[in-house]
């Protein structure tokens, strides 16, 4: 008898619902708030926070499919990629213009899809 009086006495912890707990997780995922953030936002401990993210959070996984770079890592990797890009175009474009001004021929006209030539002339307007 004097057992189950302090089990019913005893204080229990009721946590927070799983919901709860992913929809704190998709939002410091999604960047749109940080963990202290949340913390202060829920009411809820960072550890507690950290502990749920580890167990429940996707990061890690993402971090592993993007090869272990972070989303910042990955943002400045496709920048560069994007400049090189941007590089190579311009060279082409020389190039092009070069020939026609040798040649005389108007490489754009002669090999290039409508749609192409549309996206050029876009292009040089900017």
């Amino acid at each position: 008898m004097e057992n189950e009086q302090k089990q019913a006495s005893k204080i229990t912890y009721q946590g927070h619902s799983w919901g709860l707990k992913i929809s704190i997780i998709e939002e410091i995922e999604s960047g749109r708030i940080s963990i202290n953030q949340a913390s202060l936002k829920y009411g809820v401990s960072r550890s507690g926070i950290q502990k749920w993210m580890k167990k429940f959070g996707n990061l890690d996984r993402k971090l592993r499919e993007m090869g272990g770079r972070s989303p910042k890592q990955e943002i400045a990797e496709l920048k560069k990629k994007l400049q090189k890009a941007e590089l190579e175009r311009d060279i082409l474009e020389t190039a092009l213009a070069i020939v026609e001004d040798e040649y005389g021929v108007d490489v754009k006209k002669k090999f290039l899809s409508q749609y192409q030539r549309d996206t050029l002339k876009d292009l040089k307007k900017r």
